[in-house]
């Protein structure tokens, strides 16, 4: 392998800092789904180039629609694909179930100067309640995948992690 001349080491920092930079803005800004689309066909643009600047190996060919079609009907793809919706359709119904307790329990409202109010984790306060309405409290693992969606609905912002309650209730 040869060293990079000049031009090429101008090149390829231009393309590192241009790759940085759509990775950055992609991910700071919560690009959509389809946004998000976009920017990976452009960073696997970008790191074509990069691969070619360095000598590394050309872009791999693309599959022909045979290979993708028998990919696709195969019946691991498929299971795949059922459990991703299960998991989609379980989360969604979560979330609603959730949101909903929450505004019965601690209806978004001004706080009142002064009143006291206890801090109750997003987890106690949805664990029992969900674990009931969906029959998961019944076994330890319908109890740690519910546990494990809410945190995940947590993490994506989609609840809060914590409520602030009257303590008059």
């Amino acid at each position: 392998m040869t060293a990079p001349s000049a031009a090429d080491a101008g090149l390829r920092d231009r393309l590192l800092h241009r790759l940085r930079s759509l990775m950055a803005r992609t991910v700071a800004n919560g690009a959509t789904a389809e946004e998000e689309l976009v920017a990976a066909r452009m960073a696997g643009r970008v790191m074509a180039q990069l691969d070619a600047v360095c000598g590394g190996d050309p872009p791999p060919a693309v599959p022909s629609p045979e290979w993708v079609r028998s990919e696709r009907e195969s019946p691991g793809y498929q299971q795949l694909l059922e459990k991703n919706t299960a998991e989609s359709l379980l989360k969604a119904a979560v979330q609603e179930l959730a949101l909903e307790h929450v505004n019965r329990v601690a209806p978004p409202r001004k706080r009142q100067p002064g009143e006291l109010v206890e801090r109750v984790g997003i987890l106690a306060l949805l664990e029992p309640y969900l674990g009931m309405v969906l029959s998961a409290g019944s076994s330890r693992l319908g109890r740690d995948i519910l546990r494990q969606t809410i945190e995940e609905l947590v993490y994506e912002g989609a609840l809060p992690p914590y409520l602030d309650i009257p303590a008059s209730r």
